[in-house]
């Protein structure tokens, strides 16, 4: 059992890998979006000029957020633990151990597949979790913060962190894809979801203009999204987002204003 190999190497019981998983997935957590924090507040004053909203990040603001993050890595760890003792056991998956199984190129080749499965996935679940009654129920959390910080790239309700982890799952099942490579997606993931929540936008400007980088997704798209919530969807991309009519119509306004040389405080935020 895969699982089993796992536990055999790291000179642990079995019981203890769910838990163990659980804590790796909160220390990565914690290293990428409390970096991020960290970052933004040693560099406040250089970055001030590419802050997208003015308001200040509160204590109990960032605190909600590191809680409900906090549950959302116990839940995504005990799943993705489940996920390969299910794979093992009964074989619903299609995760396999051996990279010389599949090959190198296939390897290579599954990672930008399983981030475009990913993309399509988060897409649809989250125009889902916008329908009314769903939204007030389950996603609302999230959006508690309409001004996010990086500890809320993962502060969701228990039940939205169980559809988030679904795009996991769905990934294996769809593709042949190696753990390794599966890490290296979900790396890409959390890197991606804690940009988009950092407040300040990092990219250069003129980004959201040019035509062989417009369909990549922003800090400002996705800011934009947590004060409006009809709009900006996406999570790696804005494909969908342009293909399906909810990218927001002034979101290239607003990124030539967060970018723009010399900033001003108050305009930002007026700008929805």
């Amino acid at each position: 059992m895969f699982a089993g190999w796992i536990a055999e190497k790291l000179f642990l019981p079995l019981w203890a890998l769910p838990l163990l998983f659980v804590l790796l997935i909160s220390v990565r957590y914690l290293l990428f979006a409390g970096g991020a924090l960290a970052l933004i507040t040693v560099f406040q004053k250089p970055l001030a000029p590419r802050r997208i909203q003015p308001l200040p990040f509160t204590p109990p603001q960032l605190w909600r957020e590191a809680g409900w993050s906090f549950l959302s890595m116990s839940i995504f760890g005990l799943i993705f633990i489940g996920l390969f003792v299910t794979n093992q056991r009964l074989g619903w998956f299609q995760i396999y151990r051996d990279i010389d199984q599949k090959g190198w190129l296939w390897f290579g080749l599954s990672i930008p597949i399983a981030v475009l499965i990913h993309d399509f996935y988060f897409y649809w679940t989250h125009r889902f979790m916008h329908l009314p009654g769903v939204f007030e129920r389950i996603h609302k959390v999230h959006h508690l913060s309409t001004n996010p910080s990086p500890l809320s790239a993962f502060a969701f309700h228990p039940i939205e962190a169980v559809i988030e982890a679904g795009a996991v799952l769905t990934i294996a099942l769809l593709i042949p894809i190696h753990p390794f490579a599966l890490g290296l997606t979900m790396l890409y993931s959390i890197l991606t979801n804690v940009m988009g929540h950092m407040g300040y936008e990092l990219l250069p400007r003129g980004f959201a203009g040019n035509r062989w980088l417009n369909w990549i997704n922003t800090a400002t798209s996705h800011n934009q999204h947590h004060r409006v919530f009809t709009s900006n969807y996406g999570l790696y991309t804005l494909v969908w987002d342009r293909l399906f009519g909810t990218l927001h119509p002034r979101y290239a306004d607003l990124y030539a204003k967060v970018t723009a040389p010399k900033a001003m405080d108050g305009v930002l935020g007026t700008t929805k």
